[in-house]
């Protein structure tokens, strides 16, 4: 884990709109929990996505550690999202064609890498899918699919 560091960030969705996210200046320690909380629209979604890198930012910088998010191309942000940032999506975004354990898996197939098993092992039974592993995601509930993603992340 690293500190994360939002300075003077921000994000406009177009020209002479409200901003999304308006000059936000926030530190996030090594270890400290933080919720988000405010009504639809107040820039939650896209505080968390600007930290993901997965949002461009306008003005402003955030660091994760010593990593300036601004100045990363697209190769550098999915290699920081694959092997630093765990990222569930309100839609869950599990492949439909692949089974649970697959989808949990996904990130480091991609990258190339197997999971250790006893990480593996320790995940699935800390979102307790190890019943559920062969099922495709339209086999899952709404919550199953969402522990998925949780192990994924």
């Amino acid at each position: 884990m690293a500190t994360v560091t939002f300075t003077d960030a921000s994000r406009v969705y177009s020209a002479g709109a409200r901003p999304a996210v308006d000059h936000l200046n926030l530190t996030i320690e090594d270890g400290e929990f933080l919720v988000l909380v405010g009504p639809s629209g107040c820039g939650k979604s896209t505080t968390l996505r600007m930290l993901a890198g997965l949002e461009p930012i306008d003005t402003g910088t955030v660091h994760i550690g010593e990593t300036n998010l601004t100045t990363l191309g697209d190769a550098a942000l999915t290699r920081l999202r694959r092997d630093r940032i765990g990222f569930i999506f309100q839609a869950y975004n599990l492949v439909p064609t692949l089974t649970a354990l697959e989808n949990i898996t996904l990130p480091l197939d991609i990258a190339g890498r197997k999971p250790d098993p006893e990480w593996l092992d320790r995940i699935i039974d800390m979102v307790g899918l190890r019943d559920r592993l062969r099922n495709k995601p339209h086999q899952l509930s709404g919550g199953q699919q969402q522990r998925v993603a949780a192990a994924r992340a």
